[in-house]
């Protein structure tokens, strides 16, 4: 800082002009001395409060305010809530005693929440039938596990599998004699065979017979539109479809074995075509399925099973045994 004396009536900026001096002469701001202010007061500054004749500061550095001032700041602040809170509490009294009850906002986001999404959309008559029919159909189709039906066709099927990854085993294997790879599909072959003649037996058990109706694909919107209204409200209708659609969904590595390996599989079409294959493996079930296809005629004892009563919780079905016995 600048020394200040009392007895003198300007104050000077000095520099240094001697290495022992503490004191340094600089050149005024106003190229000349600077006289003391009246009254003997300091210039203010932002860095240093002004200072008493005592040392101690005058008020508050620059941009402050005093405990004091804060206080009577912090006093007006809660005299304004509180009168907020009250004109709220006043105004709800008044609202409640005409009647009005507590005022509703109905355009709050709250209050509207579809704010912004398409109207919900109310079905027609006709779409609430088709919703129905559906409904039914998904329904009936999972009380069909526990009929005999379905465990001889899901049975068929369990085998037919095993029998074709066996083959594609051998077919893959680098030295599979001829002999056994042809006795490998002819086994396929056959299994080929039960699982679509018990698939057909399925349909017929719920049905087929009862009702002139060919199923759907539940899925498609076009097909639904085929059905008419009768149609949809026909529980035998409703039976026999979820049949259909039961076995649709079970039977796609079925159905392609035909396309991907009867038609362009040399010796599985060889084999397909042999007469003493067929007399020593799959003929009893290609003839049982052709026999069926013609005529809708089914081996008695195989109705007799499937009409059977349905197991009971618990009891072991014909499909739980194989793939215990297998390793499934």
């Amino acid at each position: 800082m600048v020394p200040d004396y009392d007895d003198d009536d300007v104050i000077e900026d000095y520099e240094e002009v001697q290495s022992e001096s503490a004191v340094r002469r600089v050149s005024s701001g106003q190229g000349g001395p600077v006289k003391r202010p009246p009254g003997g007061a300091r210039p203010q500054t932002t860095a240093v409060p002004a200072l008493d004749e005592d040392g101690r500061p005058m008020g508050p550095p620059k941009g402050k305010i005093t405990q004091k001032t804060a206080k009577l700041i912090w006093i007006v602040c809660i005299i304004i809530v509180v009168l907020g809170l009250g004109a709220v509490a006043t105004d709800y009294v008044l609202n409640k005693n005409k009647g009005g009850g507590t005022p509703v906002d109905t355009n709050s986001a709250g209050n509207n929440r579809r704010t912004g999404l398409p109207p919900e959309h109310v079905q027609s008559p006709r779409e609430k039938l088709e919703s129905e029919f559906i409904t039914s159909v998904v329904g009936k189709m999972g009380q069909m596990d526990g009929s005999k039906a379905w465990d001889f066709y899901w049975t068929s099927v369990l085998e037919f599998d095993a029998a074709y990854d066996k083959a594609k085993e051998l077919k893959n294997a680098a030295e599979t004699p001829p002999e056994e790879m042809e006795g490998a599909w002819a086994e396929t072959i056959k299994h080929y065979y039960k699982a679509k003649y018990a698939a057909d037996l399925f349909r017929f058990h719920f049905g087929e017979s009862k009702v002139d109706f060919f199923a759907i694909n539940i899925r498609s919107k076009e097909d639904m539109s085929m059905l008419n209204d009768d149609e949809l409200k026909d529980e035998a209708i409703r039976t026999f479809q979820a049949a259909s659609s039961k076995i649709d969904a079970k039977s796609t590595n079925v159905n392609k074995f035909k396309t991907d390996i009867l038609k362009y599989d040399l010796t599985a079409q060889k084999v397909h075509e042999s007469q003493e294959w067929a007399d020593k493996v799959f003929g009893e079930y290609k003839a049982k399925w052709e026999t069926e296809t013609a005529s809708k005629e089914f081996a008695q004892e195989d109705i007799e099973f499937v009409d059977g009563p349905d197991y009971t919780t618990g009891q072991e079905k014909m499909w739980e045994a194989f793939l215990k016995a297998n390793g499934g």
